[in-house]
């Protein structure tokens, strides 16, 4: 029922189209076995029975067909819905709540739980085609015959009831077996995640699987067991019970109630007639109950994730003329610490960044620094305090315009194939000159908006994400260690060339590093230590050499990375 009411909100007229197609199927599909009763009776000129019969042959053959189209394009739809609307909400909810939800619990969802669904959608026209006949069947035995019709239904109602709770302990079990997919997919993403460890330990590896790929493996198949042999006992009752409603109007009807024997006759060929129909709606029953529970799961995360704004577009808040500032005052911000029970606190920070400055941030591993990027970038809200651009506070109804001013190359980045902003030849152009700049050029090309391949080591990967982000063109771009696993020809290109030509061009830079031979180079140095923020202006980074390493003598004029005209 969760299945229809879904798809009828969906698109309610095409859902009554396809039900009095499917009405229409049905009762020609049972009139069928009418005509073919009246023709064993002679009752009725057999030319014109012929005539009707062939007739309802081909009402069947268009109607069935229609009601599944029509519920085949509501499916889909509904599919291609759920597939989008929980795509943007993806991108509408913030990090934090992501990282709460997990990366292996919204895979399930996103590709099993959908496909789960989409496979019982598809098996919806045959099994509503079944239930109209099988309905329409039943109006003509209690046409023939209220009596027997009455004996039906009571027998029909006993055993509905009994399958209702027959069914509730696989019902119980389909539920713990979705639970044990998503333990499983856990697995496997740490087994691809850390298969250079486990390679790297073959011990260990042996162990990973037998331990646990084995032992979640063993528990999905003894779920998946459980719930489909108690469902395949308790469909073989429903069909046997079946079997047995037409041998009691058969043999013991006729014992104790006179009834013509045309009707019987008429009555039992309509029975032996429903067997098929029957036989495909029930074993349409455990697919559909999985699909519900797969719904379940997707309307719980839609529940989750956070609604996309919609409507017209708002007037920048933080646009104003004169140079961009970004501004931290009094910001605090909670995240794990070496345990669960002793979080770490960040801040408070108060920081200025003005525009055009290149601002070196360094300091300790564990210190927050990935975190105050993120914070810098909006994609984590601060507890206390705020952050301000061009004077106006960052709040919920303004981030995306916040995010909007930034560019990132993250240490854990994700490298996208597709170059969406490259929708013209002057922005291909671009993307290929950087991508040469970078030392790429022999392995990447740049093909119909694209990166020709992507299968590359983790610094040249990181190359290519730097290409992206400069192709961003936007007015903040934050960098994080972005030279920790580069050659020395592409540091010194990163610090030397592109940092440079960014701050040339009017860009705000924020770096974070631990490169101190490049020191020199930023405006400002700012430390983070134990969550609070200092000024490095003691390093003196003036007193640092500019690195001249000639054995990567590369030319360090800012111009050298302007793209061609």
């Amino acid at each position: 029922m969760n299945l229809l009411r879904y798809l009828y909100g969906l698109s309610p007229a095409l859902v009554l189209l396809a039900t009095a197609l499917g009405m229409a199927g049905g009762f020609s599909g049972a009139g069928l076995a009418v005509v073919i009763g009246k023709g064993l009776e002679r009752s009725q000129p057999l030319g014109l029975l012929a005539v009707l019969f062939f007739g309802l042959c081909l009402l069947h053959l268009l109607c069935k067909t229609g009601s599944g189209v029509v519920l085949l394009h509501i499916s889909q739809e509904a599919t291609r819905r759920l597939r989008i609307v929980l795509s943007q909400k993806l991108l509408a909810t913030p990090q934090r709540r992501l990282q709460s939800l997990g990366k292996h619990g919204l895979l399930v969802i996103l590709t099993r739980d959908i496909e789960t669904f989409v496979q019982a959608l598809q098996l919806l026209p045959v099994a509503f085609g079944n239930a109209v006949i099988v309905l329409a069947s039943f109006a003509y035995i209690g046409y023939l015959s209220p009596t027997i019709f009455g004996i039906l239904l009571a027998v029909l109602l006993v055993g509905a009831t009994g399958f209702h709770f027959a069914e509730r302990k696989p019902l119980t079990e389909m539920i713990r077996l979705r639970e044990k997919v998503e333990i499983l997919f856990q697995d496997f993403r740490n087994l691809v995640e850390g298969s250079r460890e486990l390679q790297l330990n073959a011990q260990r590896g042996r162990l990973f699987v037998s331990r646990v790929i084995t032992v979640s493996a063993n528990q999905l198949k003894n779920s998946f067991v459980a719930a489909m042999a108690r469902y395949t006992l308790v469909i073989n009752l429903g069909a046997i019970l079946f079997y047995v409603v037409i041998g009691v109007f058969v043999f013991l009807v006729p014992l104790w109630m006179r009834q013509a024997p045309t009707e019987l006759l008429a009555i039992t060929l309509i029975l032996l007639y429903l067997i098929s129909p029957i036989a495909e709606l029930m074993a349409t029953l455990p697919p559909v109950r999985q699909a519900a529970i797969a719904l379940g799961r997707i309307r719980n995360l839609e529940q989750a994730l956070d609604a996309p704004v919609d409507g017209p577009a708002a007037a920048d808040p933080f646009a104003r003329p004169g140079a961009l500032t970004l501004e931290l005052r009094g910001v605090r911000h909670r995240y794990a610490g070496a345990s669960e029970d002793t979080p770490f606190m960040l801040g408070p920070l108060d920081l200025r960044i003005e525009q055009g400055e290149l601002l070196f941030v360094v300091g300790g591993n564990g210190g927050g620094k990935t975190t105050l990027a993120m914070l810098l970038v909006g994609l984590y809200e601060a507890e206390e305090g705020e952050i301000l651009l061009n004077g106006v506070p960052v709040r919920r109804d303004n981030v995306d315009a916040y995010r909007s001013r930034f560019s990132a190359v993250f240490s854990d980045f994700h490298l996208f194939e597709h170059l969406l902003e490259a929708d013209d030849t002057q922005t291909a152009e671009r993307a290929a000159h950087y991508v040469a700049r970078l030392g790429m050029a022999h392995k990447v090309k740049v093909q119909d908006g694209r990166f020709s391949t992507i299968e590359l080591s983790q610094g040249q990967k990181k190359r290519l994400a730097l290409v992206s982000s400069y192709l961003e063109d936007r007015p903040i771009y934050l960098f994080d260690e972005w030279a920790a696993d580069q050659d020395p020809a592409s540091r010194r290109v990163f610090y030397t060339e592109l940092l440079p030509e960014l701050k040339a061009r009017g860009k705000t830079v924020i770096v974070i590093t631990h490169d101190d031979a490049y020191f020199s180079l930023a405006d400002r140095i700012v430390k983070l230590s134990d969550g609070k923020l200092e000024s490095a202006s003691a390093l003196d980074a003036s007193s640092i050499a500019r690195p001249t390493d000639s054995a990567t003598s590369i030319p360090s004029t800012p111009a050298d990375m302007m793209p061609p005209a």
